[in-house]
């Protein structure tokens, strides 16, 4: 009779297993639980640490080239790292290569300033898409305005309080550069090493490998690799976001998979010996 009872477990529908799962995905989605994070990656806390000294007043320069193709890897680090330096009063300009990142910026800067009080053209500037990367990093090593001399909403960009004694590379203490294209590659090449500017990346977690030369030789200040990377700093920073969410989505679906392969082994154990 037990045994009957057990054999059902193997019968059952694999729709209320899809179910459970479902329901288990939906809700770390919804409010990040916050799982422990004791595993906080070097590369993550290198990036953590550098831009944590950074007077405040400093200005930080980010590059936001990703689309909506990569965005549920790298919003969340890009929203971190913003967090981050809004918490440290840091000043922060937003540039960007890549037309379909436009929407993504607009979207961390309607709410991401209002949790800090940081006001546009104060606190932060967001400059308007360019198509050629590489002379517009050059051009910047000598002139910044010769390039960006308005903002995204047309305002003098001399003028801004924000951008106050900036004209070059030599006046910004950062950049960032979260991206799902080899631009981080360019920024090395043609700002870090040649102007001697400190560089942190973030790149999807299928790329983060191609990068260990760069961290270990210097050219990285430190790196976020994918979702992870995102949890990383939002542990880091103490502020669960979709990084957070999505890392306890995963967890929760392998211990779903644990228990149940778990449980299947201890019936048949259990059947074998009636």
């Amino acid at each position: 009779m037990l045994k009957e009872k057990l054999q059902k477990f193997f019968k059952i529908d694999r729709r209320w297993i899809f179910l459970l799962l479902a329901v288990i995905l939906f809700i770390p989605i919804i409010k990040p639980i916050g799982l422990p994070n004791k595993t906080i990656s070097k590369d993550a806390q290198n990036a953590y640490d550098f831009l944590d000294k950074q007077p405040a007043g400093s200005f930080v320069l980010f590059s936001l080239d990703y689309d909506p193709s990569t965005r549920p890897e790298l919003q969340p680090q890009a929203i971190a790292m913003i967090r981050h330096a809004f918490r440290k009063n840091l000043r922060v300009g937003v540039v960007t290569y890549i037309a379909g990142a436009t929407g993504l910026i607009g979207q961390i800067f309607e709410t991401v300033p209002k949790e800090y009080n940081k006001v546009n053209g104060t606190d932060y500037v967001i400059f308007p898409y360019m198509a050629n990367a590489v002379a517009v990093m050059t051009q910047m090593s000598s002139d910044f305005y010769g390039i960006y001399d308005k903002d995204q909403d047309g305002k003098d960009a001399r003028t801004l309080p924000v951008m106050k004694g900036i004209k070059t590379y030599k006046d910004m203490a950062l950049i960032v550069n979260i991206t799902g294209t080899s631009m981080l590659d360019y920024w090395v090449a043609y700002v870090g090493d040649k102007y001697k500017m400190p560089v942190i990346g973030g790149v999807t977690a299928i790329s983060q490998p191609g990068y260990g030369p760069y961290l270990q030789t210097g050219q990285l200040k430190g790196m976020l690799g994918g979702m992870k990377g995102a949890a990383e700093y939002e542990s880091l920073i103490k502020t669960p976001g979709k990084g957070t969410s999505g890392i306890d989505a995963l967890n929760l679906a392998h211990l779903l998979v644990l228990v149940l392969i778990l449980t299947s082994n201890i019936i048949l154990l259990i059947i074998r010996y009636l």
